[in-house]
């Protein structure tokens, strides 16, 4: 991983922001998953994973105090994506609630599992 950083506009809403990633080139050609997280004990907490191994890029907001994530979704990463590159990732987040997650300024499409329910 480049880097992460999170961007919370209003310090009195913490629920509300972006999460950018920054992957280095051949990241997501590794069987392994690569994590980004930032957490601030126990306020809050956001994590992605990247796990080329499955294609999912599950996503998952809340507090840092234990509890379970406030919201969670799972997305699909593209098929087609070419290995050697660098790419930027940006989950946006609001009132608590992850509305989506961006790779390169391109909304990524959520995976949807029968039985499930996002939150």
């Amino acid at each position: 991983m480049e880097c992460a950083e999170v961007h919370i506009p209003d310090d009195s809403d913490l629920g509300t922001g972006t999460f950018v990633t920054v992957l280095e080139p051949s990241a997501l050609a590794k069987p392994e998953p690569t994590i980004s997280i930032i957490i601030n004990k126990p306020v809050f907490q956001i994590s992605v994973n990247f796990n080329p191994a499955t294609r999912e890029i599950p996503v998952l907001l809340g507090r840092a105090d234990g509890t379970d994530p406030l919201s969670r979704r799972i997305y699909q990463l593209p098929v087609n994506i070419e290995l050697s590159e660098s790419y930027t990732f940006e989950a946006i987040f609001e009132d608590w609630r992850i509305r989506e997650l961006d790779m390169d300024d391109v909304p990524m499409k959520q995976k949807t599992m029968p039985g499930t329910v996002t939150f």
